[in-house]
């Protein structure tokens, strides 16, 4: 094994040889991230993440050391983002989101909460600078990728008429929604934090007494109503296997709010919820544009039962009915007063 300078600062803090690591590459992977995995000894273990994104890197580098975030503390990490590997510590064994109960979804959103509330409106520090953020000098880029994405999903969409979960008259008014020309004002209507970007429950390692999210590579400077619609749009989703399957949600989407809020101003951090709902109608078709459009791909298995839309992580959707439903209540929130 070639000895890689990251691996070399890991024994120095492990007091063994770079050689008494057990190192495996490309163990799995995302759309933008390799991963592989480290080892050494009989009692200890990590996560090494390799070539991940510069925006994790910068999370880990620059924002975790000078600010409380809830990121897994970093054993080992490259000085520079020209090859940004990062070695988290061995993470205690923690609840399968499976297995959360009501009061385990409490604690991941109020702890969503204490994050945005920690940089509500501030984020001008010199460690925030090279982050992606979503504001007015950033929107043009931003725009062009969303409808590029809702553009895709539209042609599927229109092939396999009435066998998407997705559907072209949801994915049309999203469009429209993006198009506007006050979107991005509404958007922004209750200003930025910092956001962790992937707030699903699978991002969550909950123990008795402590709470990690990992995965910062799409943390960004954005509205705090992004990270709430995400959280709310997945905590259903429970993967099993290659299946995934709708669970259902022990509190009400205004229970949730309500939590949320009441968690932002105990933090001193006081928006009405008005002006936030404000914000989440615009939010869930950022939500739908980002995320749900670059799933529908026009590949199709058959399976006993129906057929079954993959994602891009090859995961199987439960049925389109159940799914549809899905997108239909959270294209309902746009609605709400």
């Amino acid at each position: 094994m070639n000895s890689l300078p990251i691996l070399e600062e890991v024994a120095k803090k492990l007091k063994i040889s770079a050689e008494e690591i057990k190192f495996r590459k490309d163990l799995a992977g995302s759309s933008n991230a390799k991963v592989s995995e480290i080892s050494w000894g009989k009692n200890k273990s990590g996560i090494l993440k390799q070539n991940t994104t510069k925006t994790e890197w910068l999370v880990y580098s620059k924002i975790a050391p000078k600010h409380q975030i809830p990121a897994p503390k970093v054993l080992a990490i490259s000085q520079s983002s020209e090859v940004p590997w990062v070695l988290l510590e061995k993470i205690p064994e923690s609840i399968h989101p499976k297995d959360w109960d009501k009061e385990n979804i409490i604690r991941a959103l109020k702890e969503i909460a204490k994050l945005h509330s920690q940089f509500y409106n501030n984020v001008e520090g010199a460690e925030f600078s090279d982050l992606p953020k979503i504001d007015q000098s950033e929107w043009k880029a931003i725009s062009s990728e969303l409808q590029n994405n809702i553009a895709k999903a539209l042609k599927i969409a229109e092939n396999y008429k009435g066998k998407t979960p997705l559907t072209k008259s949801d994915l049309e008014i999203v469009k429209k929604d993006l198009k506007s020309k006050d979107y991005l004002e509404k958007l922004l209507s209750t200003g930025i934090t910092l956001i962790h970007g992937g707030t699903w429950t699978y991002n969550f390692l909950q123990t008795d007494s402590e709470i990690f999210i990992l995965d910062w590579q799409e943390c960004i400077i954005a509205p705090p109503s992004w990270d709430f619609i995400h959280f709310y749009d997945l905590l259903p989703f429970h993967v099993e296997g290659f299946r995934v399957q709708l669970n259902e949600i022990p509190l009400s989407f205004n229970e949730l709010l309500k939590i949320y809020l009441d968690e932002l101003k105990k933090n001193k951090v006081n928006i009405k919820p008005s002006e936030f709902k404000k914000s989440l109608k615009a939010s869930v078709s950022l939500q739908i544009a980002h995320l749900w459009c670059p799933m529908l791909k026009p590949d199709v298995i058959y399976l006993k039962g129906g057929r079954y839309f993959i994602s891009r992580s090859l995961r199987l959707w439960p049925s389109r009915k159940a799914v549809r439903q899905h997108f239909t209540n959270l294209l309902n929130i746009r609605k709400m007063k």
